[in-house]
């Protein structure tokens, strides 16, 4: 059996979606996999996904010698991981909280891990050159309801809407890009009555889709971030980004080719970028199809089939699928 274990955690990311998605995909592939929560009945709502559910807290769990556990970084020194004998892989979706995740360990080989997975081509030489494993790319995959057809330009009406990323755990942990940017967005588009701010918080996962596919901008001043999955998403939805490099912007990212992309932390000449776009779109028309092409070039790679192959590679040599 493969076990994934995911946190039981209520609010809705794509991260912990991935694990789910990865348990169906094996499932596909006729593997024995099951997600793996800490207490029964947890099932996060904002994911509906059929794939068996288990947990550690259920009478008479226990794991095998024979069994793998793929367990997210946040997670490597979890307690409960480290008291069942099972052969263990480390999930890397971000490089920032691997230490945090490692508990005071040095790296993943001393708690055990045999192997590990990352999301993308930087986070794979992280775990490699600092953290004690060698590391295999399996790629997150795009939700397919976010991709709007193409050619995209000429797909959906665009309003002229800017779209604006919100993610409150920044603010708390003492970065003001959040705050700045849309004090200032908000500002600036109440100047133009003509085009409209709307904040991505507290919606389903398709109708941020429903929103991409209609908007014109979308920012995101993430800084922390691998995927960064909202820029990806508004890719797939002809919704040009703008946004910080990140971290695993770099893999992905091109500044002017499929997205407008700024150092960390270039909160203010983001913002005045937006401006200039909002003030001038319509002569910069060719630039913002060119960017929606290579949006929409980018987003093409990060499918679910993808992904699933290089879930089978990992798995083949480690773990044969038995055959009658």
């Amino acid at each position: 059996m493969i076990f994934y274990l995911v946190p039981d955690h209520p609010v809705p990311s794509w991260g912990l979606g991935m694990l789910y998605e990865h348990v169906r995909l094996l499932r596909t592939q006729g593997r024995e996999a099951c997600v793996l929560h800490h207490q029964a009945p947890y099932r996060p709502g904002w994911r509906k996904l059929e794939v068996p559910v288990r947990y550690l807290d259920q009478p008479g769990f226990a794991a095998t010698a024979d069994d793998v556990v793929v367990v997210p970084e946040v997670l490597a020194a979890s307690e409960a991981v480290q008291r069942h004998p099972w052969r263990r892989v480390v999930f890397v979706q971000g490089s920032f909280l691997i230490v945090r995740g490692l508990g005071g360990s040095v790296d993943y080989a001393a708690l055990g891990y045999e192997a590990a997975m990352a999301v993308l081509p930087h986070v794979a030489r992280v775990v490699e050159r600092h953290f004690g494993l060698a590391a295999e790319v399996v790629p997150p995959f795009i939700a397919p309801h976010f991709f709007a057809g193409s050619p995209l330009p000429r797909q959906l009406p665009r309003q002229q809407r800017v779209l604006f990323v919100v993610k409150d755990g920044y603010g708390v942990a003492g970065f003001p890009d959040h705050e700045i940017a849309e004090v200032l967005l908000g500002r600036e588009i109440a100047r133009r009555p003509e085009w409209s701010l709307v904040r991505l918080a507290g919606l389903t996962h398709r109708e941020v889709a429903e929103l991409m596919q209609t908007s014109m901008f979308l920012v995101n001043v993430n800084s922390l971030e691998a995927f960064n999955t909202t820029v990806p998403e508004a890719m797939a939805a002809g919704c040009i980004p703008l946004c910080y490099e990140a971290v695993g912007g770099r893999d992905f990212l091109r500044d002017g080719e499929n997205a407008v992309v700024f150092t960390n932390h270039e909160v203010y000449a983001l913002v005045e970028r937006v401006c200039e776009l909002m003030d001038r779109f319509e002569e910069h028309a060719p630039l913002l199809a060119r960017l929606r092409a290579g949006g929409e070039k980018t987003a093409a790679a990060f499918r679910p089939e993808v992904t699933a192959q290089a879930l089978a590679r990992f798995f083949a040599d480690r773990l044969p699928v038995s055959t009658p």
